[in-house]
């Protein structure tokens, strides 16, 4: 903080001068104490008291406050002598005495500054100085270690380079004695710097001894020798003139490469081994009666067995779909599950695996494939994602190989199952007819005694009202009339279901009329669209000349009429009449029914794609007849041919 100091005795502090003092924020002082002063005020009366003293304070301003008269300039010019004087004015009281009061306060203070200033420059040179030549004596330490640490380096690098040279011919060499060949080649004092490595003249990989020959130690005498033990497979020697023993930091850069040595041999046994159990694999999956296919996840095929390439090369079939490679087929097989998942994009990748095999469960489902006509055969199909774990040998089976590795593939298992599905299908069909039999028994002695009571009571009361009269008479014999018609109706169901049942016990083929046989199945058809307001028309050509008999059994042949009739509806056909036309030719007779394509049905197709029309195929066939279904446009079309009675 800036001080400004009025100096002079008590009794010349007047109240005007404390005051004066007071506005300018002076201090008014008798004696100098030592304090810096920035301002030194002293009137020309007090300049004998006070000359001492403005003459010892260091950087302050001195205002001389008097008259200027020339009396008093001999006493300013023997002050100036010793004292050097900022202002000098005539009184206290005057305008000039503040500013010139300002002028050195500022002055003294800019002054203190510039001297602080030039001090801390001092100062600051001063460290500066020091701190250059400590700098110049640790560079100068730097450096050294720098060119030591460079020389240190250089080495250190060219030890690396000679270390991984050495350590990829281990890696690459196909052969231990390869191995021993490309180290020794390395390791020769010819190829390297005496001190970039360790000097060996001779290397000897020696495995464990099955004889006491092949137990033959190194003699140590000859030449100076260190050992390296590679686990369990034997020892590896480095050898060289017996005057230069293998020193602590030769073993320690040798022992890398040792270990890198028992490594490979592990994997050249390994490998060994691997060719061996591939030899034993592909022996094993070629041995599989069944075929199976290895595909990616394109479907196409990446390998296959014996059985399934039966005699073709293996470039005809790898890299084609599935369905061509394995069936021999152009299209996609009809209701494939996994080809439908492809298209949809959510083809299974198999990416959960452990040891490179998926752990996802597999999936079976079946496969029909149409033969000439209507027949077919059925292939069971067990299929499971897996994660390839490497690219199949050039020379094995199937591959040209590609590099699929990281691709999802597929393992495909087909069995035939034809005789199987077709035993099966019996079983359901049987199961059906029994079930009938169950509900029609049933129905016959659940609702035969209730609707004959009904009918009964009915009818007695149609019988009473003819004796009577009462206001409602007519309204109420036609709600009765109706309650009998329906009742009447209730019981032709019945029957109509106890005659179909009562024929599932034919174990021979007998003559049937194939017209009641068609009605009978139109009965049975109707039960169910009926709620869908569908109806049947059966129209017979030639009824009157020629006979309608076919051999069979009545309760399979309406089976197979029903199942078709279902077949040919589609889920969104309502409100519609089907007719069904019997006709008769040279040596068969044909029913002929057609049904409208809806928008909103799946189309029908061969007659493999649909249990029911598998089912009517094969009773019809076991019968000496056919099936035949085609589209014309929006129609659908199905003839049944079955061949006429001899007798």
């Amino acid at each position: 903080m800036e001080r400004i100091t009025i100096l002079g005795p008590k009794t010349s502090q007047t109240p005007e001068m404390r005051k004066i003092a007071e506005g300018i924020g002076a201090v008014l002082m008798e004696n100098w104490n030592g304090e810096r002063l920035d301002v030194a005020i002293s009137s020309l009366e007090n300049l004998e008291l006070n000359t001492e003293t403005l003459a010892v304070l260091p950087g302050a301003k001195i205002i001389l406050v008097g008259p200027k008269s020339p009396s008093e300039v001999s006493k300013i010019m023997r002050l100036l002598e010793r004292v050097r004087v900022f202002a000098w004015v005539e009184s206290f009281s005057t305008e000039e005495f503040q500013v010139r009061t300002l002028q050195a306060l500022d002055e003294a203070r800019e002054a203190r500054q510039a001297s602080e200033s030039l001090l801390m420059y001092l100062e600051h040179n001063e460290s500066l100085q020091r701190l250059s030549a400590e700098l110049e004596l640790r560079i100068e330490d730097r450096r050294t270690e720098l060119g030591e640490s460079t020389s240190r380096l250089q080495q250190s690098q060219r030890r690396s380079e000679i270390m991984h040279r050495a350590l990829n011919a281990v890696h690459i060499s196909i052969s231990v004695p390869e191995m021993e060949r490309q180290l020794l080649q390395i390791l020769h004092p010819q190829n390297h710097g005496i001190t970039d490595a360790p000097n060996v003249e001779w290397i000897r990989i020696a495995f464990t001894a099955q004889t006491s020959l092949e137990t033959r130690e190194v003699d140590k005498r000859a030449t100076s020798v260190f050992a390296c033990p590679l686990g369990a497979h034997g020892t590896i020697y480095f050898g060289r003139n017996p005057d230069r023993p293998f020193r602590s930091e030769d073993k320690n850069f040798l022992t890398p490469i040792a270990e890198a040595v028992s490594l490979a041999v592990t994997r050249l046994q390994s490998l060994e081994r691997m060719e061996q159990i591939k030899r034993e694999w592909e022996e094993t999956f070629n041995a599989i009666v069944n075929p199976v296919a290895v595909l990616d996840d394109q479907l196409r095929l990446v390998r296959g067995n014996r059985a399934l390439l039966r005699g073709r090369a293996p470039e005809e079939t790898v890299g084609r779909p599935c369905f061509e490679a394995v069936f021999r087929r152009t299209t996609p097989c009809p209701h494939c599950p996994i080809m439908t998942e492809l298209n949809a994009g959510k083809f299974r990748s198999g990416r959960r695996t452990t040891g490179g095999v998926s752990n996802a469960r597999p999936s079976q489902f079946r496969i029909e494939q149409s033969r000439t006509g209507l027949s077919s055969e059925t292939f069971e199909v067990t299929s499971r994602p897996l994660q390839k774990a490497g690219t199949f040998d050039a020379a094995s089976l199937v591959e040209p190989a590609r590099d699929t590795s990281d691709s999802p593939l597929l393992v495909h298992l087909y069995r035939d199952a034809t005789t199987t599905a077709r035993f099966e299908k019996r079983i359901v069909e049987s199961s059906k007819m029994a079930e009938l039999g169950t509900i029609g028994s049933s129905i016959a002695h659940q609702l035969n005694n209730p609707i004959g009571g009904m009918l009964s009571h009915i009818q007695l009361l149609l019988m009473d009202m003819k004796t009577l009269s009462f206001e409602g008479k007519d309204e109420l014999h036609r709600e009765l009339k109706e309650m009998e018609s329906g009742t009447r109706r209730c019981a032709e169901i019945v029957r109509d279901l106890l005659g179909f049942t009562r024929r599932a016990d034919e174990d021979q083929a007998h003559d049937h009329d194939l017209a009641e046989i068609v009605e009978q199945a139109i009965k049975i058809t109707e039960l169910q669209t009926r709620s869908r307001g569908i109806r049947f028309k059966l129209d017979i050509t030639g009824q009157d000349e020629v006979s309608l008999l076919v051999n069979g059994r009545f309760n399979l042949l309406a089976q197979a009429v029903r199942a078709v009739l279902l077949a040919l509806l589609p889920s969104g056909l309502r409100d519609q009449q089907i007719s069904l036309d019997i006709s008769v030719q040279e040596s068969e007779i044909q029913i002929r029914t057609e049904a409208p394509l809806s928008a909103d049905a799946n189309s029908v197709g061969p007659a493999n794609e649909a249990l029911d029309l598998t089912v009517a195929e094969q009773i019809l066939s076991e019968h000496g007849g056919r099936l035949i279904l085609s589209e014309n446009g929006q129609v659908q079309q199905a003839i049944l041919s079955l061949p006429r009675s001899k007798s």
